[in-house]
């Protein structure tokens, strides 16, 4: 017995054998968007193993199935060919005939040229490994080498570190993997330090601006970011930022951040600086959402969504960050910052879905579009955004400027290092931070629907807040647009109104009014020439049905909300501004 015993403690002292993965990621004729991938998988236990592609990208919060661009799978041993088969929409299973090695081949269409996708063309190799890279089911931990095939002439950027061979990187467990972009092709790479670390700054395509005052302007953010939230968690950051003639957007990740922006627009100084707001958008990311979390965003199911109610806090405050990091590293002034608060805040108050929809909800419910999002959805960017910025002012009037947002973020990092907090719970990071209960207050902003107290919380600052009534306009209560210059149709009818009390519906294409034709150039100057009370008789087609309806407009104010500096604050107002917008 004794003997047995011993026989097991040292069969349990003897390491494992584990799986071993590598990927060869191959493009013989970029012009077909077509990734070769071989896949070699070593160590392989049993008689069958499963692989699967993910059905999303973390930090794109859709379903994307990237399982639908495979094709051409074959799976093979020493021995031969393996049979497989598909078990469902995204895995794999093969039969491996107890070989210990085996190797897939698979090819992948790629021609989305997007923040969060994969392109492949004679200029450029971009990807995320969630769409060319399968992973082996219940091995994620297992760590992996990517060789990549850049074409003569091409430099390769990327998050990843280098491994022994020619062109290969490697990746301690498949989240690194799909956390770690990749960009080959003409790249103008430029660096700078701070915080101890190395900064590059990937250019690719053509931005119609002066690159190095671009990089001098990444560098302020970088700079601002690192001043409140301290040493830089990586040895080294990469911007991957590609100038189409279209598009824009971008996409965190651990050590990196992929953005693509319309490059000719940049003259233009609003979409230059709205370019930045995504740069530090997403280098803020660095800590909100990739070291502070809830816990279901990491480790990931790559197999289905995954729900958490805090995207206001991780997306929404990242944007307040976003903007705040312009203003103190002196990208924006003072109005400048104001100014782009204002915008979304405008954004915000034009949305009928914040009325019904809280910030939290409209986190749960990102996996889904309504089909009449304009009545109930808000965004959980525009709402987090007013969110964070009303939160660190009245941190910082509770504590008589003691404490701010700053500290609810840097209390986070410290806390959740490592892994995630649990049941979407946020609100005890933030009375800890602050020394202050703020149940109330998630209660009715977070949880509810109640409006911000924009009209207390500014003015302490030295900012004025105004509703302005701009104009007052007639208002038949429905969105429409023109199929060409001679049909108005309806594309939306709110619930409540005058256009559902005439009974008329989404889908109406309205021909005449009042004995004279209507056209698409001229419908709301027709309608605005009308005041509130009065009404309008419609004929209109509903499929193939010629009807009339007789709308009673109603009265529509336009309305903008203002964020201004005072012109002559008090001494505490310039102490408050001065600690919020240093």
């Amino acid at each position: 017995m004794r003997a047995f015993a011993l026989l097991l403690l040292v069969a349990g002292a003897l390491p494992c054998r584990a799986l071993t993965v590598s990927y060869d990621v191959a493009h013989p004729r970029p012009e077909n968007h077509t990734y070769e991938i071989t896949m070699d998988v070593g160590d392989v236990q049993g008689g069958s193993i499963d692989l699967a592609m993910p059905a999303w990208t973390p930090g794109y919060y859709k379903i994307q199935n990237h399982a639908r661009n495979i094709r051409d799978f074959t799976a093979k041993s020493a021995a031969g060919d393996l049979a497989w088969e598909m078990v469902d929409k995204q895995t794999w299973r093969i039969q491996t005939g107890n070989a210990g090695a085996i190797t897939l081949r698979y090819r992948v269409y790629a021609h989305q040229l997007t923040a969060t996708g994969a392109d492949l063309t004679d200029e450029h190799a971009y990807f995320h490994a969630s769409w060319i890279c399968m992973y082996v089911v219940g091995a994620l931990s297992t760590p992996s080498t990517l060789r990549l095939h850049p074409l003569p002439g091409w430099k390769t950027a990327t998050g990843l570190d280098p491994a022994p061979g020619e062109n290969t990187y490697a990746a301690p467990d498949y989240d690194i993997l799909v956390d770690s972009p990749v960009l080959m092709g003409n790249l103008d790479i430029r660096e700078f330090s701070a915080g101890g670390a190395l900064h590059q700054v990937v250019l690719h395509g053509n931005p119609v601006y002066d690159r190095a005052a671009m990089t001098k302007d990444v560098e302020k953010i970088v700079n601002a970011q690192l001043a409140a939230m301290g040493a830089p968690p990586y040895k080294r950051y990469v911007f991957l930022l590609m100038f189409p003639r279209w598009g824009s957007g971008g996409l965190e990740h651990l050590n990196s951040t992929a953005i693509v922006a319309n490059g000719e627009e940049l003259p233009n100084r609003d979409r230059y600086l709205k370019f930045l707001f995504v740069v530090s958008h997403e280098f803020f990311h660095l800590w909100n959402v990739k070291r502070f979390r809830p816990a279901q965003l990491g480790p990931f199911d790559y197999t289905k969504e995954v729900l958490t109610k805090n995207l206001w806090v991780h997306e929404g405050f990242t944007t307040t960050y976003g903007w705040l990091s312009m203003r103190r590293g002196g990208v924006l002034n003072r109005q400048e910052y104001l100014n782009y608060v204002q915008e979304d805040l405008n954004n915000l108050m034009r949305r009928d879905g914040r009325k019904r929809t809280s910030a939290a909800a409209s986190s749960w419910r990102t996996w889904y579009d309504a089909d009449d999002g304009d009545d109930v959805e808000v965004s959980y960017y525009t709402s987090g955004h007013l969110i964070g910025v009303v939160l660190d002012l009245e941190i910082r009037r509770r504590t008589g400027g003691a404490k701010s947002l700053d500290d609810v973020m840097k209390l986070a990092v410290e806390k959740t290092k490592g892994a995630g907090y649990a049941n979407d719970d946020f609100l005890p990071i933030v009375n800890e931070a602050a020394g202050s209960d703020f149940t109330e207050f998630f209660a009715k902003y977070v949880s509810g629907t109640v409006e911000l107290p924009l009209a207390d919380v500014f003015p302490p600052f030295g900012v004025t807040y105004e509703a302005h009534v701009d104009a007052v306009e007639s208002d038949p209560g429905f969105d429409c647009w023109g199929i060409g210059e001679d049909l108005v149709k309806i594309t939306r009818v709110p619930e409540t109104g005058p256009a559902v009390d005439a009974g008329l519906d989404e889908g109406d294409i309205l021909v005449s009014a009042e004995g004279k034709r209507l056209r698409a150039g001229t419908f709301w100057a027709f309608v605005h020439s009308k005041k509130p009370g009065d009404k309008i008789t419609f004929q209109l087609f509903r499929g193939e049905r010629m009807l009339e309806k007789t709308v009673t407009l109603n009265e529509k104010k336009k309305i903008s909300h203002q964020l201004k500096l005072v012109e002559k604050p008090t001494e505490d107002q310039k102490k408050w501004q001065d600690g919020w917008l240093k």
